[in-house]
């Protein structure tokens, strides 16, 4: 039987069938999860919560279960970690601010409900940025959340906590939000897989203090594969949220494995690679080479209206002072500075420039939607560079100064907050390492729904990344 130790270097693909057969409990995994927690916490600080009575009880559950024969799938078991932002049932919800230090939700977020169904382990609340407002995952609060491949650099945000909790081998998924990247961000700079599917693909009710326009839950994961068997377990129709969509949820695992002959590739020629630490680019750059070795075609592809991508914000702002403005007005004292400031200049957007910027966003919607009919996926860096140090408030580029937290630190969602103006699905798989150890990450962007082949298209690349297999300084400790 495989230690303790040797059960969490596993994938959630890879530990399932474990499970299934009872050679593995959920019990020994929990422990061993939970031991992972506590020694990692001081180091990390990537939770606000550990539920170590509640995840014991949740396992002696599934064990009980799977001992009357009752497989509920590969997610039986499997100890998870959720963001503070997800309500849970009688479990503090923070989402990582002083305002809502106190409350305990009457219900679990559909999601979560989804998770406890297909019998995953809750490990703990997740530590993030205040509000999920950046992407840093500098609490103000509760503390900066420490990436566990260098501890002085930021894990990314605002998810922080769940990535830095899936590359270091606590949790074997994390389930985030991402309204600018705040999945896919922790994704390339955790060096794990980060998924934004489809809007309209995974129900938001129960995401607290959210956009109205483009926010999403996603999962972190260790593996590509990992990532499609946790959106199999949370996407459904939920007719108590407009913004799904009832269509179909297909066999996400159905693709794995075919391979990456006939697909086409599309580069931006303009945006995504304009702004790039070369380091970066260069690993981008072999990235496309080794999938044109695997037989996928790439082809050069424009998109002229990201020119105009800025504009998006006017529309961010308002939506985010309407959502804070009852918050504010009864606990204005309680907001760490950055949140605040970058909230209350919504205030100032008129109705013309919020119109405009709709304007704005759909005629980006329109160009992806054009450029997507001529190839299969676009790809492009996560970010355009690796994780920053937590302590730096601005980061050099091309040789100008950009900030990387607060009002204004836009550069570090360039590339990903594109795409919850879209609704599009988009993935993040690790494909190299900087010359100082931190991850790159490669980023897939699909036609909606077409989830189960942007799986088919990341699992491909993932086989031959020299990222394969790696694990954090942490871990190996």
């Amino acid at each position: 039987m495989a230690s303790s130790t040797d059960l969490l270097q596993l994938t959630i693909e890879e530990l399932a069938p474990m499970v299934q057969r009872r050679e593995v409990s959920p019990v020994e995994i929990t422990q061993a999860a939970l031991a992972q927690a506590d020694r990692l916490q001081p180091i990390l600080n990537s939770f606000i919560t550990i539920l170590g009575d509640q995840a014991m009880a949740q396992a002696r559950e599934q064990e009980a279960a799977l001992a009357r024969g009752e497989y509920r799938g590969p997610l039986q078991g499997i100890p998870i970690g959720i963001k503070d932002n997800i309500a849970t049932k009688g479990i503090r919800t923070t989402v990582g601010s002083k305002v809502l230090a106190d409350h305990v939700p009457d219900e679990d977020a559909h999601v979560v409900r989804l998770c406890k169904e297909a019998g995953a382990i809750i490990l703990g609340k997740e530590n993030l940025e205040e509000f999920a407002a950046g992407a840093t995952s500098n609490n103000p609060h509760y503390g900066a959340v420490h990436n566990p491949w260098a501890l002085d650099h930021i894990p990314g945000g605002s998810s922080g906590g769940g990535g830095a909790n899936v590359a270091a081998r606590v949790t074997f998924a994390s389930l985030g939000t991402d309204l600018g990247g705040s999945v896919r961000l922790p994704g390339t700079f955790c060096g794990v897989v980060g998924l934004k599917q489809t809007f309209g693909r995974v129900s938001q009710r129960g995401l607290m203090v959210t956009s109205f326009n483009g926010d999403h839950i996603g999962p972190m994961t260790r593996s590509v594969a990992d990532s499609a068997l946790v959106l199999q377990a949370i996407a459904a129709y939920d007719p108590l949220d407009p913004s799904t969509v009832p269509v179909p949820v297909p066999d996400y695992t159905a693709g794995l494995g075919k391979g990456l002959a006939g697909i086409r590739l599309g580069v931006p020629s303009n945006h995504y690679f304009d702004l790039l630490e070369p380091e970066v680019e260069a690993s981008v750059r072999q990235a496309l080479a080794a999938m044109e070795e695997l037989g996928a075609e790439t082809r050069e592809v424009s998109l002229p209206s990201m020119e105009y991508f800025g504009a998006l914000r006017f529309a961010a702002m308002a939506d985010s002072v309407v959502t804070h403005e009852p918050l504010i007005k009864a606990n204005r004292d309680a907001y760490g500075p950055d949140v605040l400031y970058r909230t209350l200049a919504g205030q100032f957007v008129l109705g013309r420039d919020y119109s405009k910027a709709l304007k704005v966003q759909r005629i980006i919607k329109d160009e992806h939607a054009r450029v997507l009919q001529d190839v299969d996926f676009l790809v492009m860096p996560t970010a355009p560079f690796a994780a920053p140090p937590i302590r730096d408030e601005f980061i050099t580029v091309g040789g100008v100064q950009h900030k990387v937290r607060g009002p204004g630190s836009g550069i570090i969602s360039r590339n990903t907050s594109p795409m919850n103006a879209t609704g599009l699905p988009a993935i993040t798989v690790p494909c190299g390492f900087t010359q100082a150890g931190l991850p790159i990450g490669l980023q897939f962007v699909g036609s909606p729904f077409q989830e189960a082949l942007l799986f088919q298209v990341a699992h491909g690349y993932e086989s031959v990344s020299p990222a394969l297999g790696r694990r954090p300084p942490v871990v190996a400790e």
